[in-house]
């Protein structure tokens, strides 16, 4: 028995005993979402636009993560929303920039690593590094939201004639409090990834100079500037979808006076 399938038994058996019915929910979302991934990376492996398969395939992923495990209600449907929107802008922010930065591609470390390999794979590689930073940020933005729009939905429950500026203020309150959290676990998630690169550079004792310029450095660090983005910019998205939400669905029709 591999390792690999031991610790999946254990997360399982984790997910089960803490979270009951929704761990379980949980641990089939998180089987069919690396399928889903799988499948993604296939078509663009096959020359579909990147851009454009990695938009539809996060929005089934988001959709299928908050209904499936949260069920279909006013906070889900708010999440999804703002998930969506968030998206977008960052997408679009991360591809414009992205093209001037000119991260994309092998550094000359990892060209050294691929010589034996042919790299006429014919992809454009601004658009799969985009994708490579968005999928990144998908998981972060999909808690935040999450988080805001449930503890907007509770608020609004115990008083559902708050007004909206109030509750609006309070979405803002709550998602500052996410923001520094998960700007930190985005940071240290990205530099665990490069920390064993990041030692095996310094041991040929570079200047701080060269290393903060190295390819996979720079591109490490533009994720993290671009995941935060994405993160600041999810709270008042959602913070501002979900107040309307809430809000419409508890709107009184007027009284008709009816003519005698």
């Amino acid at each position: 028995m591999s390792s690999n399938f031991i610790l999946l038994i254990i997360l399982f058996i984790l997910l089960v005993a803490i979270g009951g019915k929704r761990g379980f929910k949980t641990f089939i979302s998180t089987f069919i979402n690396f399928i889903l991934l799988f499948m993604m990376i296939i078509l663009i492996s096959k020359k579909y636009n990147s851009i454009k398969v990695t938009v539809i395939f996060s929005i089934v992923i988001v959709a299928f993560t908050l209904f499936f495990v949260n069920g279909i209600n006013k906070k889900t449907l708010s999440a999804l929303l703002s998930v969506s929107f968030a998206m977008i802008i960052t997408l679009l922010i991360t591809y414009s920039i992205g093209i001037n930065a000119k991260l994309q591609g092998f550094s000359q470390e990892e060209t050294e690593a691929f010589s034996h390999l042919s790299t006429d794979i014919q992809l454009d590689f601004i658009k799969i590094f985009t994708v490579q930073v968005f999928i990144g940020l998908l998981g972060a933005l999909i808690d935040v939201s999450i988080g805001i729009s449930s503890s907007m939905n509770e608020i609004h429950k115990n008083n559902p004639k708050i007004h909206t500026r109030a509750l609006i203020t309070s979405g803002m309150n709550i998602g500052k409090d996410v923001i520094g959290t998960m700007t930190n676990t985005l940071l240290f998630a990205f530099i665990g990834g490069f920390l064993s690169l990041a030692i095996y550079l310094s041991k040929f004792e570079y200047s701080f100079s060269t290393l903060i310029n190295n390819k996979i450095i720079c591109s490490e660090i533009f994720q993290i500037l671009c995941s935060g983005i994405g993160i600041v910019l999810i709270v008042p998205i959602t913070t501002y979808i979900t107040s309307k939400i809430l809000n419409l669905s508890f709107r009184k029709p007027k009284n008709i006076v009816k003519k005698t």
